[in-house]
């Protein structure tokens, strides 16, 4: 079955599965389907963004700790047979480890925007043995910041799929650049209001 009609299909539980998937090391199309669940609730025709939004947020919570606690029990060695089975590159794998060894939760907020670390970060993870806790939180924020932005972006955009599709991790790194601007001008005042109370 055609993924659109899959998706029109089953409809929401489709997109957490098949986000969930990919979050967990699957090679499946849980991005695309989010992207393509969107943009038919920006026709009106279908679905809710909220639900949809609602939907991938948690595929990718719960893919990412099952990747984790997979990566944790397996270790090192189950990751570079999965990696194999799947095809991915060892540069891919090396580059991955080497991105989160430098940037712990950063990697784990911020890696599921990028093709190859999207299916590793959580896996690496649990091999480091990361404090479950602490990549809960960044799981949980990443995974719902990765949908409300790839979301919005298929909503709005998504009359134009196949160039979304082609420039989605310009758009959402774009997002995800005004957002962190945002946050930090609104902390530097919220700052700056406080010393002058001060004084």
């Amino acid at each position: 079955m055609h993924l659109e009609a899959l998706i029109e299909t089953i409809g929401y539980p489709a997109v957490f599965f098949l986000v969930m998937g990919e979050c967990m090391g699957v090679p499946m199309p849980g991005e695309t389907a989010l992207l393509i669940a969107a943009a038919a609730a920006g026709t009106g025709k279908m679905f809710s963004i909220g639900w949809v939004i609602l939907a991938a947020s948690g595929g990718a919570i719960v893919g990412d700790t099952l990747g984790y606690w997979i990566g944790r029990r397996g270790g090192r060695a189950l990751v570079l047979r999965l990696t194999g089975k799947l095809r991915i590159k060892t540069e891919h794998l090396e580059k991955a480890e080497r991105f989160f060894d430098r940037h712990g939760g950063k990697a784990v907020f911020f890696g599921r925007s990028v093709s190859y670390l999207r299916v590793l970060t959580a896996l690496l993870a649990g091999v480091s043995r990361m404090r479950y806790a602490r990549f809960l939180v960044f799981n949980a924020l990443g995974g719902i910041a990765w949908a409300a932005v790839f979301g919005c972006a298929g909503f709005y955009f998504g009359k134009n799929l196949g160039f979304l599709e082609e420039r989605i991790h310009e758009i959402a790194w774009g997002l995800l650049l005004i957002g962190g601007i945002g946050a930090l001008l609104y902390f530097l005042l919220k700052k700056s209001d406080q010393r002058k109370k001060i004084k």
